[in-house]
């Protein structure tokens, strides 16, 4: 029978989990999509709309609150084992960083939208189910975290952008392992050139 080395922090695998993947991918594609919708509620929309875009809001921000709260938990206390990259002392301590610091903002971005929520005037359907709006009436406290929640907004999108370039800069540039141990770039390229010759017949 064949057996196989203990994946450890001294022996680790050379991809991330699928369930490493799936949270990580949850968690971006969620952010990606409350700091892009999230813009609509600064323009003038009637109550109906922006009841609407709340009650989704909250669910898809709840949702991208617990997989941040899992996953941090696994990164940064659990210290489930990940690939090692080799990188060198400095590049891998800011790598720490920006992950700590991502993960921390896309807990608290949806923890602080669901407070500004209690003093919701309309009503705020979280999962469409729990209206959770109403309960808080201290307009001053109101005001300092809703502009923690904008602030927070501004870092995680710099900080997005920061982190997307240095994966595209170790995939095109350094050309080692750090974006696909993420994604399956390979897999996808191969999928990407089949539908490109189906489509060119």
């Amino acid at each position: 029978m064949t057996t196989y080395p203990r994946l450890t922090q001294e022996n680790p695998p050379h991809d991330y989990s699928s369930p490493y993947r799936w949270l990580h991918w949850t968690i971006a594609t969620g952010c990606i999509t409350l700091l892009i919708a999230g813009q609509q509620f600064n323009l003038p929309l009637s109550d109906a709309y922006r009841s609407a875009g709340l009650r989704y809001h909250s669910t898809i921000g709840t949702v991208v609150l617990v997989c941040a709260l899992y996953l941090f938990f696994k990164r940064f206390i659990r210290r489930d084992t990940r690939p090692n990259h080799n990188l060198p002392m400095l590049k891998r301590l800011i790598e720490t960083g920006v992950h700590l610091a991502l993960y921390s903002l896309a807990i608290l971005i949806p923890l602080t939208g669901l407070l500004t929520a209690y003093y919701a005037e309309l009503p705020v359907l979280l999962l469409g189910l729990f209206d959770i709006s109403g309960y808080a009436t201290d307009n001053a406290l109101y005001t300092q975290i809703r502009r923690v929640h904008e602030l927070a907004t501004l870092l995680a999108m710099a900080l997005l952008v920061a982190h997307v370039g240095a994966a595209t800069y170790h995939h095109r540039i350094q050309q080692d392992r750090v974006l696909s141990a993420m994604v399956d770039i390979d897999y996808y390229a191969d999928k990407w050139r089949v539908l490109r010759r189906k489509f060119r017949r």
